[in-house]
């Protein structure tokens, strides 16, 4: 059986550091932190609203201004480290969060 790599992240990392934006139903896909990575389809981004069986969306962006540089080494280690499903669990946490929030 093969030893599986613990993770060792704060428990909110991501959440602390990626917040969700809502995005309507097209989404924004350009302003998205992870346009152009292979990290996007670890990612949650639409939320079909079970009662009124609407579709949203959201992007991601670093809570600071400059987290597209600043925070890239720990977003690198964070998705190299963290298995998918935990990280799709995580954001869509976060986004349904938001686009409950956002009513």
């Amino acid at each position: 059986m093969p030893n599986k790599k613990q993770y060792k992240y704060p428990k909110n990392w991501f959440k602390n550091n990626i917040i969700a934006i809502p995005g309507g139903v097209t989404g924004n896909c350009s302003a998205c932190i992870f346009r152009e990575t292979n990290y996007c389809d670890k990612m949650v981004c639409t939320y079909l609203d079970e009662g009124i069986d609407n579709l949203m969306s959201v992007y991601w962006v670093g809570v600071e201004t400059h987290a597209n540089i600043a925070m890239w080494p720990d977003l690198i280690n964070f998705f190299r480290t963290v298995p998918k499903y935990r990280i799709r669990e995580i954001s869509y946490n976060i986004m349904k969060a938001t686009l409950l929030k956002s009513r």
